[in-house]
C-alpha cells in the first residue's frame, strides 16, 4: 500500500481519516481548516550543527484549537464519540489543564454537553478558552492527587459518562506517528518530553498500524528519546532500578516547573513505558531546570523562524526535550548518523487574561461560583 491510497487533502490529523477509521461526515463537523492538529515536520538544519548529527526535524503539534498536542487525543475520541456513541449522553473529563481543555474544545464542535475538571494551580492553561453554552469547567482547590478522584465522584453523583480510556489515550496518540511515517520514515529518534508516557506508547501503536499496511518496512523502528524535568521524573528515575512502582514513589513538588508535568499516570504506564523502552532501545532522561534555562534560546530562534507557535512562559515541555538532547550531544551520547524528529508538545502563546472557572470545588466537595 502506498500514502496516497490512505490519505486525503483534509487537514491535520484528519488528513490520515482512513487509518483512524473515521468518517468524512466526522472531519466536516470537527476539522478547523484554519487550526490544524499539526503540520509536517519542517527540518531545522541549525538545530543538527548544535547536536552534530545529520539531520533535525521540528514536528509542529501547538497549531490546534487548544494549542497543544493535546488537541490530537481530543479529535480522535471526540470523533469516535460523535460516530459511536449515544447523541444524548452528558460527558466529563479531567486532566492537569490541557487534555481538558482540549476535549472541551472538540466536544462543543460535536454538539456534547461537557464537564472540565483541573486543577486551580494549572489555572493559566485555560487563558484564550472561549466559553461556550453546555459546558462547564471546574477547578479544584485542592491537591493534584485528588483531582480525578473528585471528578470521578461528581460525575458519578450527576450521571455523567467520565472519560478516561487507556485504549483511546493511546489511539489518540498514534496520529502523530503518520506524518514521520510519511515524510520522514528514515529517522533513527522521536524526541518527546513526558509526563507519564502515553505520547511515545500512542506513537508506537502508531508505527504498528503503519507497518500492518504495508506503509512501513520492519526495519523502520526509531528508537524514542524520552526527557522528564528533575523533580517531577518518576519514571526516569525509578526505571534503572527494575522494579514496579507503587503511590508513594510518585514525585509532586509542590512548585513545579512545569505544571502540566505532574503526574499520576506512570501508576498505569510505567510498565509499559519500561516495555516499550526495551523493546526499541530507547531511553528516558532527566534535566534540571537550570539547563532548560540555559538552552531555551536556540529552539525558540528555530521555531520562530519557521511560524512554528511556541511560549516558554505557557508551556516548557518542548525546551526540556531541547536541553536533554544538548546535554546527550555535550556528553557524547548522540551518534553523528543520527536523524530527530522533535515534537513540538508546548504550548502557542497563549493571552495574558485569566480564564475564570464556572466553578471553583474546594476539598470538601463543595461547589461555589467561580470568581
Amino acid at each position: 500500500m502506498r500514502w496516497n491510497d490512505v490519505t486525503t487533502d483534509n487537514p491535520g490529523l484528519w488528513r490520515y481519516r482512513s487509518l483512524l477509521g473515521l468518517k468524512q461526515s466526522t472531519v466536516e463537523r470537527l476539522a478547523d481548516e484554519q487550526k490544524p492538529e499539526f503540520l509536517m515536520p519542517i527540518e531545522a538544519p541549525e538545530l543538527a550543527d548544535r547536536l552534530g548529527i545529520k539531520q533535525f526535524y521540528l514536528l509542529p503539534l501547538t497549531t490546534g484549537p487548544g494549542g497543544t498536542f493535546k488537541d490530537c487525543e481530543a479529535a480522535v475520541v471526540i470523533g469516535k464519540l460523535l460516530e459511536d456513541g449515544p447523541t444524548n449522553t452528558e460527558y466529563s473529563w479531567h486532566s492537569t489543564g490541557n487534555t481538558a481543555r482540549a476535549y472541551r474544545e472538540y466536544a462543543n464542535k460535536a454538539g456534547f454537553r461537557n464537564h472540565s475538571f483541573f486543577p486551580i494551580q494549572c489555572l493559566s492553561k485555560w487563558n484564550g478558552a472561549t466559553p461556550f453554552d453546555g459546558s462547564t469547567v471546574v477547578a479544584y482547590n485542592g491537591s493534584f492527587q485528588e483531582v480525578s478522584g473528585k471528578a470521578k465522584k461528581y460525575a458519578k453523583s450527576k450521571g455523567l459518562e467520565h472519560l478516561a480510556p487507556l485504549e483511546w489515550k493511546l489511539l489518540g496518540k498514534a496520529p502523530v506517528a503518520f506524518p514521520i511515517a510519511e515524510y520522514i520514515p528514515h529517522v533513527t529518534t522521536i524526541v518527546q518530553t513526558i509526563a507519564g508516557g502515553y505520547g511515545p506508547l500512542g506513537i508506537q501503536q502508531g508505527i504498528e498500524m503503519c507497518r500492518a499496511k504495508q506503509l512501513l518496512t520492519d526495519d523502520q523502528q526509531p528508537k524514542f528519546a524520552m526527557f522528564q524535568i528533575l523533580g517531577a521524573d518518576t519514571i526516569s528515575r525509578l526505571m534503572p532500578l527494575g522494579r514496579d512502582i507503587s503511590e508513594t514513589d510518585l514525585e509532586l513538588p509542590v512548585n513545579p516547573f512545569e505544571p502540566t508535568l505532574q503526574s499520576t499516570n506512570p501508576l498505569s504506564t510505567f510498565a509499559h513505558v519500561r516495555n516499550l523502552v526495551q523493546k526499541t532501545n530507547s531511553s528516558i532522561d532527566s534535566v534540571e531546570p537550570q539547563c532548560v534555562i540555559k538552552q531555551r534560546s536556540l529552539l525558540e530562534e528555530a521555531c520562530s523562524k519557521r511560524g512554528i507557535p511556541i511560549s516558554f512562559a505557557d508551556e516548557k515541555s518542548p525546551f526540556i526535550s531541547w536541553a536533554g538532547l544538548v546535554q546527550k550531544a555535550d556528553d557524547g551520547r548522540l551518534s553523528a548518523e543520527e536523524r530527530i524528529v522533535m515534537l513540538v508538545t508546548g504550548s502557542a502563546p497563549r493571552p495574558d487574561i485569566q480564564f475564570k472557572p464556572d466553578f471553583i470545588m474546594e476539598s470538601d466537595d463543595t461547589i461555589h461560583q467561580g470568581a
